[in-house]
């Protein structure tokens, strides 16, 4: 066995890890429930629309389909998700070895599929997937349009495909627009390439774009633009000037991507502006710049999404596995030596802790007994687990479907499903499998589309309102009715708690209050 492995090409080894790494993926992906936001997502498939309040609708698009193929399951919710991942990662490799060669492709192929923030995070049920998918897609075909030697593409071939990867990513996040200005800035700072601009093809495959990505502005239209103004305003309004808010900020992009590979980022970005007389450089720079000057100093004004510079870094990834493939060497001091030990350990030394922590507790949820050893006098909370919180919501559906029968066969009125918070609404509805209403008026895509006179129609009628021990909240606070009594549900995993449910059994509804 270990004659034929020596046997092999690089390039073989390399395909065979990767293969055996998304088939553990596949493997995880389809033996865990869902996280709040992959439920959220779902229930837009549900209820198709052109798009949708907090993003465009390529992800219900695409789980509408694969659902329908495979029903309500894992494989029809994931499947859209993972493929886009894969897809993602070797387009990534693809674009890596043009760019560098193939040890930084493979540095790059690793850092995808283990990372905490690319690996675990790279297939959920969400927009990011997608995205990420035209995004890497986009830059990758930017590239072979813009590359100085005879494999270039031709300027129409390029921007047509442009083009349509602009229009399909802005239909699954608006981030994506911040590619156009990188675009510009590569063209008009390279004076072989200006001349792109004076051609009709750019312009055309702006037109493209904005054709594909009219279903955006339609729904936005019709329901008084409510997506662009929390997307454009609404969620980067905040208070003054906060330099604290920052440095949360900048602790989460350490934790994210791991100090050492932080760093590498840090040293890429900077590499590639010293080193912007060369195409590849310049291409990392003027693709990568237009996010970070975004990105980096909303935290100071406004409040921010950790993972929002994702993107931005996703690409500077190629010129880390060329800095460690190749060392790094300025003026006449060398910086990193090739395959820096130093970096190799280090993100090792992040890596491999974090996947056993991130990873184990779903085989067997061990951080509760571990708690007890370190603080015996401790009260416990299910919540200290992050694994908890992908369980538990199939038998809150079967709990609440049977008390919704049971309450009907009682009484001859049939209670409506309600939760507080989209994420307890999206669960729910997974887990009961039926309509269930939004009862507070924070804004989500549930506020968005129950219309005043749906919730009128509601007055009078008793309802199984869910709240979990996570997202706990007094129901006075956000719905009126007659009476309220609470039931409680508790999960275990192993015979060891993983959730508690409030369900309360509601009489008499007469209106959300609003906060």
């Amino acid at each position: 066995m270990v004659k034929i492995w020596q046997q092999r090409t690089l390039s073989q080894k390399v395909v065979l890890l990767f293969v055996l790494t998304l088939l553990f993926r596949a493997f995880f992906s389809l033996n865990i429930g869902l996280i709040d936001d992959e439920a959220y997502h779902w229930s837009w498939a549900k209820d198709l629309q052109l798009s949708y309040f907090d993003h465009p609708g390529m992800i219900a698009w695409l789980e509408a389909f694969t659902t329908a193929l495979f029903g309500d399951t894992l494989l029809g919710v994931r499947l859209p998700g993972y493929l886009c991942f894969v897809a993602t990662v070797t387009l990534m490799y693809k674009l890596t070895k043009d760019l560098f060669d193939e040890w930084a492709a493979i540095f790059v192929g690793v850092i995808m599929l283990w990372s905490p923030f690319w690996g675990f995070g790279g297939y959920v049920a969400s927009p990011e997937p997608p995205f990420m998918l035209c995004w890497v897609g986009a830059a990758y075909v930017f590239w072979q349009g813009v590359r100085e030697d005879n494999k270039r593409w031709s300027t129409k071939k390029t921007w047509l495909w442009l083009g349509v990867l602009m229009g399909l990513g802005l239909n699954s996040k608006f981030i994506i627009a911040l590619l156009a200005p990188g675009f510009a800035l590569y063209l008009l700072s390279t004076p072989g390439r200006r001349k792109d601009l004076l051609t009709p093809w750019p312009w055309v495959g702006f037109m493209i774009a904005t054709v594909l990505c009219s279903p955006i502005f339609i729904w936005n239209q019709l329901h008084d633009w409510p997506g662009f103004k929390y997307q454009f305003h609404d969620r980067h309004q905040g208070e003054a000037f906060n330099p604290s808010r920052w440095l949360v900020f900048f602790g989460a992009q350490l934790l994210f991507t791991t100090p050492f590979l932080y760093v590498m980022l840090a040293l890429t970005f900077i590499t590639s502006l010293l080193k912007r007389a060369e195409a590849r450089w310049r291409f990392l720079l003027c693709l990568t710049l237009p996010s970070l000057a975004v990105f980096y100093p909303q935290p100071f004004f406004a409040d921010y999404k950790p993972h929002w510079s994702g993107a931005a870094y996703t690409l500077l990834l190629a010129g880390c596995g060329f800095i460690w493939s190749q060392g790094l060497s300025w003026g006449q001091r060398q910086i990193v030596k090739r395959r820096s030990k130093v970096f190799t350990w280090g993100i090792l030394a992040f890596f491999v802790p974090l996947a056993f922590i991130s990873y184990t507790p779903f085989a067997y949820p061990w951080f509760s007994k571990v708690y007890a050893l370190v603080s015996p006098q401790g009260e416990w909370k299910t919540t200290y687990d992050f694994s908890n919180e992908f369980t538990g919501w199939e038998e809150l559906g079967e709990y609440v479907n049977r008390r919704q029968r049971e309450l009907h066969a009682e009484s001859g009125h049939r209670p409506f499903i309600a939760a507080l918070r989209y994420e307890t609404t999206a669960q729910t509805t997974w887990g009961t499998r039926q309509k269930v209403y939004m009862l507070n008026t924070t804004v989500s895509h549930y506020t968005v589309m129950q219309t005043p006179e749906e919730i009128k129609n509601l007055e009078g009628q008793n309802a199984l309102v869910v709240t979990t021990e996570k997202y706990n909240a007094d129901m006075k606070r956000y719905a009126e009715f007659d009476s309220c009594e609470k039931e409680e549900l508790k999960t275990f995993r192993y015979g060891i708690h993983a959730r508690t449910f409030n369900i309360y059994y509601c009489k008499g509804f007469r209106k959300i209050v609003q906060e």
